[in-house]
């Protein structure tokens, strides 16, 4: 057996095989600015991070923070016109990208899903946004 089929049963190759094409990705990149501007040192203000999600809570804020990413940071100033979010996928049910059903379930319908969104950036907007997990 080849090796690349031995790594291939392997449960992991894939995230393992889309990790290492990211990540010469990004250092190919970091090298193509530095050379080209002539500098050194780290590209991205700090490394990506991730956090276990593990309370309902927690998933919901984590939703309604994507969604309303782009208001908060200036880039539009409503953050349900925002198309490059999933929020517009779940409000017209285009399950093409998202889990839409999975989504709304979890908010218990899309009444819900809107009116906790509303609530939620009112909410933190009306504080200046204040900071989270998430940053």
């Amino acid at each position: 057996m080849l090796q690349w089929e031995k790594d291939k049963a392997n449960p992991d190759f894939f995230d393992e095989m889309l990790e290492r094409q990211m990540n010469r990705f990004l250092v190919s990149y970091a090298n193509y600015l530095n050379n080209k501007y002539e500098r050194r040192g780290s590209v991205f203000q700090s490394p990506f991070k991730r956090l276990q999600i593990n309370e309902d809570g927690y998933l919901q804020q984590a939703i309604i923070y994507v969604h309303a990413n782009a208001q908060k940071h200036g880039l539009i100033s409503d953050y349900k016109k925002y198309f490059h979010s999933s929020f517009n996928n779940i409000v017209e049910d285009d399950s093409y990208y998202t889990d839409v059903n999975n989504v709304l379930d979890f908010f218990k319908g899309k009444e819900q899903f809107l009116k906790i969104h509303e609530e939620q950036v009112a909410y933190f907007y009306s504080r200046g946004w204040l900071s989270s997990k998430l940053e």
